[in-house]
């Protein structure tokens, strides 16, 4: 999985793929592509196939949220840039707003490969 080789150091040493999660409040399990099952965060990868499946989508991730999971979803288009799924996933972490201190350094460390992936940009002036 692309998205797996992009995410920060610190969150591929944490994260299950694919494993089967079922809570007790609900008869259903679930095998979402990324958890990290101690920080409560799951990570969906949508691809085209998800347009087809959202009320599916929309109740695992009520599920999840209702058992204190952060839910992330990342578009697979934003898997081909590192910095655009690094965005969306800082996004998602940044949105639900927790103060979670197990968050807290995913978010600088996103964070910082941002910062240093923009500063390797070339420039290019299309005056020049």
């Amino acid at each position: 999985m692309v998205a797996y080789r992009l995410l920060p150091k610190s969150m591929k040493e944490k994260v299950e793929r694919n494993s089967v999660v079922a809570f007790k409040n609900c008869n259903v399990a679930f095998s979402p592509d990324m958890l990290l099952r101690n920080e409560k965060i799951c990570i969906e990868i949508d691809g085209g196939y998800h347009i087809l499946h959202q009320r599916r989508d929309m109740y695992r991730d009520a599920v999840f949220r209702a058992n204190g999971y952060i839910v992330i979803r990342i578009k697979n288009q934003d898997t081909s840039v590192d910095v655009a799924f690094w965005q969306q996933l800082l996004a998602g972490l940044e949105y639900d707003g927790t103060t979670r201190e197990n968050v807290r350094p995913f978010i600088d460390e996103l964070r910082k490969l941002i910062d240093d992936a923009i500063r390797s940009w070339t420039r290019i002036d299309p005056a020049e």
